[in-house]
């Protein structure tokens, strides 16, 4: 290829340069901090180099900066809405896993240490490996790729026009993800709510026994144990969201147009 069709492809390359690298922000797995800002964005530019080769033509960029902005952006939101969608079954995994740590006690250690910042940071982190594993296992890196570039079929890098559509899919995905938050922090729940009922009947009939000493210790062993004990069920429901979001990944071509 000569320097003319270079340059001329140019503007083209820069603008699925951008929208690619919307899903590097927020991801699952591709959008993660443990890998470097530089390595997503060589990562960003290779697969764009890649995708330039199939479109249909050169896009234009404006003239005016603010234009060029608007036009960055949006692109970069196409990349970014396809990330978020996935990264919605990840938050509600680790906003059952908060809700598990609380119920539990662990996140008091932030009382106990002060200088701990995240108290059900070590549950949050440890079922959210276990959505990360899901995902992977599935296909879900391969199936975002594909519905990244598929995206490309209908909306011409610079086309990017959003609409209710896209509004109505987040909000699915967000509904899904507050059920399966529930849904993951379910079993210990209910554990942890029958020891509290078990632990009052105990105050009421030895009233000696001092069950504000023993409390937090034996919540914390349930929890322990009940969620190792459900953790195999626990999978199911993850894998389920991911599938349902899987699903409605090919859709969002169509949505941003």
């Amino acid at each position: 290829m000569d320097l003319t069709a270079c340059t001329t492809y140019l503007p083209t390359l820069i603008l699925a340069t951008a929208r690619i690298a919307g899903i590097f922000l927020v991801a699952p797995v591709f959008g993660s901090s443990a890998i470097p800002a530089r390595l997503r964005g060589f990562m960003s530019l290779v697969i764009a180099l890649a995708v330039v080769g199939r479109l249909a033509g050169p896009a234009n960029l404006p003239e005016h900066w603010l234009e060029l902005a608007i036009l960055l952006g949006s692109e970069v939101a196409v990349g970014a809405t396809i990330g978020y969608v996935a990264a919605l079954v990840l938050a509600g995994v680790e906003l059952g896993a908060v809700h598990v740590a609380q119920q539990m006690g662990v996140a008091l250690a932030e009382v106990f240490n002060p200088q701990a910042q995240d108290g059900s940071g070590m549950m949050r982190r440890a079922l959210g490996l276990l959505a990360v594993v899901i995902f992977l296992t599935i296909g879900g890196h391969r199936a975002l790729i594909a519905a990244l570039l598929r995206t490309f079929d209908t909306v011409p890098p610079g086309g990017f026009a959003g609409g209710q559509a896209v509004l109505n899919m987040v909000v699915a995905v967000l509904a899904a993800s507050f059920t399966l938050a529930l849904k993951v922090a379910a079993p210990v729940l209910v554990a942890l709510l029958l020891a509290t009922v078990a632990l009052g009947l105990l105050q009421k009939t030895i009233p000696q026994c001092n069950i504000l000493s023993i409390g937090l210790g034996v919540r914390a062993m349930l929890g322990l144990v009940v969620l190792a004990t459900a953790l195999a069920a626990m999978a199911q429901p993850v894998e389920a969201a991911w599938e349902f979001v899987l699903r409605q990944l090919p859709q969002i071509g169509q949505a941003v147009q």
